[in-house]
């Protein structure tokens, strides 16, 4: 035991040096497996910022798995291969083991600190930072350390670099381009009927007037989930941030998906609970079949990798302008109300109809769904203009379609089958697959 003891004396600095070399080899393994997930779909794109309206920077396959270094309007900021930095959508990976506010913050303790493009003094040389300057600090190797600089991993000397306990989370810290600040915000626009503006951020505050859809106002302030807006009277007030959307900020208004992959996809299973809808000669609903219908193509859209909500899951009662404030809500790429149709007279009408409500908005998306639909088994009547309540008050591209009479015995064959069922779910996949190339 005296010999141990004695030993320890002697190389107490070897000692010393082992364990800091112990704990450093700890600590980088920490870092470096902190925040990872794993991308679920086939393939996802990577953008430059977070949101759809930023251009594409390449792309990440399933399996992939991903840094994360920050999150921003449900998208995660991630590190790829060649330390590039770039943006995925959340819903499009695996987020189970997500903890995106566990990267520590470094404040530069030298001035014009050099940041390098690799952990090499002889690498090419990205930019230099000033003193007290804080950073966003993603691995540290040796005497290096990793760095969030300008959109991209960069390295400086970890002798320049003080840590601290604060973490970078939903924002990211100063030396980074990719952000954006409510402050940036021009205008909000009303996608609501009967939108209220009111005195207080509340809602119950007291009303100052009601306005419709496509009101604009001049954007003051945030408050919580409130924005506080100026009409062109000169009136001010407050209108809640979820029926509206914001311009003047790239991040705040969502762009068409560029691949259905990471696109979503609201479908509206047409009636529910005590409201039935069509009824056949044989005494079923149109409700049922809407659903079915529904659920199948819900099945075939996520293998796509496409990100789809129901409006109802069940047979459960959903207001028109619950369905149409979902769509707003998820800024759905694409909204698709399913229906069957019914003639005053059983036998009487036959056919598939898919209607829009706005030509520029909708337009689209109504011709390249019917395009495909018109290879079932039902005779197809086309797109039709007609003023719908979840069109008409949907701020999204939206389409209802009628997949054929529910009182024809002729439509009713095809309607009752799973092959003309799982054929419409195949069409609409691919009409949508058209729509966002």
């Amino acid at each position: 035991m005296k010999k141990i003891i004695t030993f320890f004396i002697k190389n107490r600095i070897l000692v010393a040096i082992l364990l800091l070399l112990a704990l450093s080899s700890w600590s980088t393994v920490a870092l470096a497996s902190a925040n990872a997930v794993v991308v679920e779909s086939n393939s996802v794109n990577v953008r430059v910022g977070p949101g759809l309206a930023y251009a594409n920077m390449g792309q990440v396959k399933k399996g992939d798995k991903l840094a994360i270094l920050a999150e921003k309007n449900k998208w995660y900021q991630v590190r790829l291969s060649g330390d590039k930095i770039g943006w995925v959508a959340s819903w499009l990976i695996d987020n189970t083991d997500v903890s995106s506010t566990t990267n520590k913050v470094g404040i530069v303790k030298v001035p014009n600190t050099t940041v390098f493009k690799n952990a090499d003094a002889n690498s090419n040389v990205l930019g230099t930072i000033e003193q007290s300057q804080k950073v966003t600090i993603m691995y540290q190797e040796s005497d290096w350390t990793q760095i969030l600089y300008n959109g991209t991993a960069g390295w400086v000397k970890s002798a320049f670099i003080q840590g601290t306990q604060e973490t970078s989370g939903s924002s990211t810290t100063s030396n980074t381009s990719n952000t954006t600040s409510d402050n940036d915000i021009k205008t909000v626009t009303v996608t609501q009927p009967n939108t209220k503006l009111r005195i207080d951020p509340d809602q119950n505050g007291r009303v100052i007037k009601t306005v419709k859809v496509g009101k604009q106002f001049d954007y003051l302030s945030k408050d919580g989930k409130w924005y506080k807006v100026r009409d062109s009277d000169g009136s001010i007030g407050y209108v809640a941030s979820w029926v509206v959307t914001v311009s003047g900020t790239k991040s705040a208004v969502k762009s068409a998906a560029t691949n259905i992959s990471e696109a979503t996809i609201v479908i509206d299973p047409g009636h529910g609970g005590d409201d039935s809808g069509a009824e056949s000669k044989q005494s079923t609903y149109e409700k049922s079949f809407t659903l079915a219908y529904a659920k199948a193509i819900k099945q075939q859209l996520e293998q796509t990798g496409a990100r789809v909500i129901l409006t109802r899951s069940g047979d459960d009662s959903q207001s028109l302008g619950d369905r149409a404030r979902l769509s707003s809500k998820k800024q759905a790429d694409a909204f698709i109300s399913l229906h069957f149709d019914s003639s005053a007279q059983a036998d009487a009408g036959s056919g598939v109809t898919t209607y829009y409500y706005n030509k520029d908005k909708d337009g689209q998306l109504a011709d390249s769904l019917n395009s495909q639909l018109k290879g079932l088994a039902i005779g197809n009547r086309g797109t039709a203009q007609k003023d719908l309540y979840v069109l008409h008050y949907n701020s999204q591209p939206s389409v209802l379609i009628e997949l054929g009479y529910i009182n024809s015995k002729e439509d009713y064959k095809y309607i009752n089958s799973n092959t003309y069922k799982q054929q419409v779910a195949k069409d609409v996949t691919n009409g949508l697959k058209n729509y966002f190339k």
